[in-house]
């Protein structure tokens, strides 16, 4: 069922050691007319709570991008260094259009016990076993991060599958249905890929904001990849998810996380 709205969401980020961040890609309105215009937000926060809304930081973002059947749009071509929101978008034609983003690398460093939080937070109890078995539960963790974000937007009548279009990005959220075709109290089966392959055990997050009301639901990957969610709100929607590992040829770093997020709405 197409629903018609005006209403956003956007990106977060990791900058609290104990409760890690997200940003998120954040559009005013999910739904559009063919020449329609709207802004595009990137937020920081917590549990889909925003604390800020961020600028455009030209160095920091490696890919700024929109994508439709009709082809790509590079966005980071088009925006002033500086700018907030982030964007303005006018597509042209009906259908699916995702509006992607890809954050370079930064850096933390945090002390043992707040590392340790963090991980748990995170559901990232692999990496905490890894600590203790090297021996290293009392060391600080070096981490650098990247994100990759991504925001649907419905455009017209029309529906193809570019919802599920696979960007190359190293961690990868691909809805196995158009959301925009679900109705609510309906499952959402969702692909995680890591390399371009299945990433099975890792944690993900479904956080539906609904007027002030975040509600959260978690689950793990199967062997397969997947997860499934069921999408029993109206409101504004974000599947994400951090995956870490051994950092390996990168001097006094010893972790990589790799952090997704991919925002709709339900009317």
């Amino acid at each position: 069922m197409l629903k018609h709205t005006a209403v956003g969401i956007l990106a977060v980020f990791v900058t609290h050691p104990v409760a890690a961040h997200d940003y998120w890609l954040q559009p005013q309105q999910y739904f559009l007319s063919p020449d329609e215009s709207t802004a595009v937000q990137l937020f920081v926060g917590d549990h889909f709570v925003s604390e800020s809304e961020r600028s455009f930081h030209a160095k920091k973002t490696t890919a700024f991008q929109m994508i439709s059947k009709n082809g790509t749009v590079n966005l980071k071509a088009k925006v002033t260094d500086g700018r907030k929101p982030v964007c303005t978008i006018t597509p042209t034609q009906s259908g699916n259009h995702l509006v992607v983003m890809e954050r370079d690398w930064s850096h933390i460093e945090l002390k043992a016990e707040k590392f340790d939080n963090y991980l748990k937070h995170e559901g990232l109890s692999n990496i905490v076993e890894l600590r203790r078995k090297a021996g290293e539960e009392n060391a600080v963790g070096r981490e650098r991060y990247r994100r990759y974000l991504k925001a649907l937007v419905q455009v017209g009548g029309r529906f193809d599958e570019t919802y599920k279009q696979r960007i190359g990005h190293r961690l990868e959220i691909l809805p196995q249905a158009n959301p925009y075709l679900l109705d609510e109290a309906d499952s959402l089966t969702v692909l995680v890929l890591f390399d371009g392959e299945p990433l099975r055990g890792v944690q993900v997050a479904a956080y539906n904001r609904h007027s002030d009301d975040t509600k959260t639901q978690e689950a793990r990957t199967g062997e397969d990849g997947q997860v499934k969610f069921t999408l029993d709100r109206s409101g504004l929607w974000l599947i994400r998810l951090v995956h870490m590992q051994r950092c390996n040829g990168v001097p006094d770093i010893e972790w990589e996380s790799f952090w997704a997020a991919y925002s709709f709405q339900m009317m």
